[in-house]
């Protein structure tokens, strides 16, 4: 059984990689890393490759949990938290 925490609804904007962008609301977003590979690029650097990993949005509605969209991480550019506005990087408002 999953915990999902009783929190407000957010407002997030999806950029896909095509350019296409999506507002999309929910409670929750949880990230799929089962499939993390790690390559060292040398100079201590290290790159991930998650493939098939997905990133999941999920809402309560009518008093149900729902998934909202299930994507995979490589389709999506960026997922900004846009409820409050346009949000300063950092958290600085």
């Amino acid at each position: 059984m999953s915990h999902y925490e009783n929190t407000p609804p957010q407002i997030y904007e999806i950029t896909w990689q095509t350019g296409h962008v999506e507002t999309v609301i929910a409670h929750q977003v949880s990230h799929d890393s089962l499939k993390m590979r790690v390559t060292s690029l040398g100079d201590g650097a290290f790159g991930t490759d998650s493939e098939g990993a997905r990133i999941k949005f999920h809402a309560e509605v009518d008093g149900r949990w729902t998934l909202q969209l299930s994507a995979h991480e490589a389709d999506i550019r960026t997922i900004r938290n846009i409820t409050r506005g346009e949000q300063a990087p950092g958290g600085a408002a």
